[in-house]
């Protein structure tokens, strides 16, 4: 249990005395309270963006909430309301853990402070969720598990992710059919889908199944484009919404100027590891040198985000989110975070727009490095 924790102190009254709780409480309050006066800086008008043909608006930046179980629920707490006074309303309530502890944490903050503007998406774990049911029963199982967890009526945003082999694209979609019958969930996207696939739901819901409206997708600056052509290119044509998932180690990537201890909030392997050490600790000349002498595709997309970023006295993580923002048909990258102090970082990039000369030196780097 942190020390920071308000559960881990109640925990302690008998030791610690009322004057340590009621300090400690202090503290936790005086945190909330300077994420609030943050909001007051200036700062540009962001306009939403429509999700699909939904009907619905969001604020151009997704927050992926499966990573919360794995921290302090004070933090977990302000990055909730940092994220809420920011403006935010989309929620990736997603389960990275498979405990259900993550959507746990984000109901009891939604029924506790009871946000203006809440936009729900989830990718439901029929596997874990759906219990002894069978065929697209699971589906709904799962929906309704992860509904009482979060407190929840109803999911805005049921993106159903097609590489699951057990049940047929007509199954999973007369699930969702069944399910939004039900109120229990508004609109459909898909998670993970081909081109092919997105074609083909396109077809059923002729006869009545449910449309996609959004498509979720794993992109950003430091990913192979070229293999999402024909998934963009489908979504173009049906005016889908991209929802692009941006937590990857470019994320960490693009952020030489953030001290190691937040950069230790993306990621986990070795290789990550050295990459933010290497971008952190090596002489920006040196990491030039290595660029264009082609001694890794990292620094070569890296060294355009610090020259571009630079010119706008931006973050490099900002950057490379407001590149990916530009591109057509996105309207929300979701980004997990385990730290309050990553997401003014990302969600500045909503505001930012890039010259067409800074689109065009980020696109040559990120096609170069392939």
């Amino acid at each position: 249990m942190s020390d920071y924790s308000p559960v881990g102190a109640r925990a302690h009254v008998g030791s610690t005395g009322r004057g340590a709780i009621e300090a400690a409480v202090s503290a936790e309050a005086a945190l909330f309270a300077a994420d609030d006066d943050a909001a007051t800086r200036p700062i540009s008008i962001i306009a939403e963006r429509k999700l699909g043909e939904s009907g619905l608006a969001v604020f151009p930046f997704g927050l992926g909430t499966a990573r919360l179980a794995a921290i302090d629920e004070v933090a977990a707490g302000r990055i909730l309301h940092r994220f809420a006074v920011r403006g935010g309303g989309l929620y990736d309530v997603g389960d990275e853990d498979g405990s259900g502890r993550s959507q746990q944490v984000v109901g009891d903050w939604f029924a506790a402070n009871r946000p203006g503007r809440v936009f729900t998406a989830l990718t439901p774990s029929p596997e874990r969720d759906g219990g002894a049911a069978t065929g697209s029963t699971r589906i709904v199982r799962a929906v309704e598990a992860a509904l009482r967890r979060l407190r929840l009526d109803h999911i805005d945003l049921l993106t159903l992710d097609f590489r699951d082999g057990q049940l047929t694209l007509d199954e999973q979609l007369g699930a969702v059919a069944e399910l939004i019958s039900a109120g229990k969930v508004r609109h459909l996207g898909a998670n993970a889908a081909s081109g092919d696939q997105l074609m083909a739901a396109r077809v059923l819901s002729g006869d009545g199944l449910p449309r996609i409206v959004a498509a979720r997708l794993a992109w950003d600056i430091t990913g192979n484009s070229a293999l999402l052509e024909d998934v963009r290119m489908v979504a173009a044509a049906q005016e889908l919404a991209l929802l692009p998932d941006a937590t990857s180690a470019s994320i960490a990537l693009a952020s030489p100027s953030l001290p190691q201890k937040v950069l230790a909030g993306w990621g986990h392997t070795a290789r990550l590891g050295q990459i933010v050490n290497a971008r952190v600790v090596r002489p920006e000349r040196e990491r030039a040198t290595d660029a264009f002498a082609g001694r890794g595709r990292e620094h070569r997309i890296g060294v355009a985000l610090d020259r571009v970023s630079d010119e706008l006295g931006l973050q490099p993580a900002t950057t490379q989110l407001a590149w990916l923002l530009a591109k057509r048909g996105v309207v929300a990258p979701i980004v997990r975070i385990t730290r309050p102090e990553q997401l003014d970082v990302l969600m500045d990039a909503a505001a930012v727009s890039l010259s067409r000369a800074q689109l065009r030196e980020l696109d040559r780097a990120a096609v170069a490095a392939r």
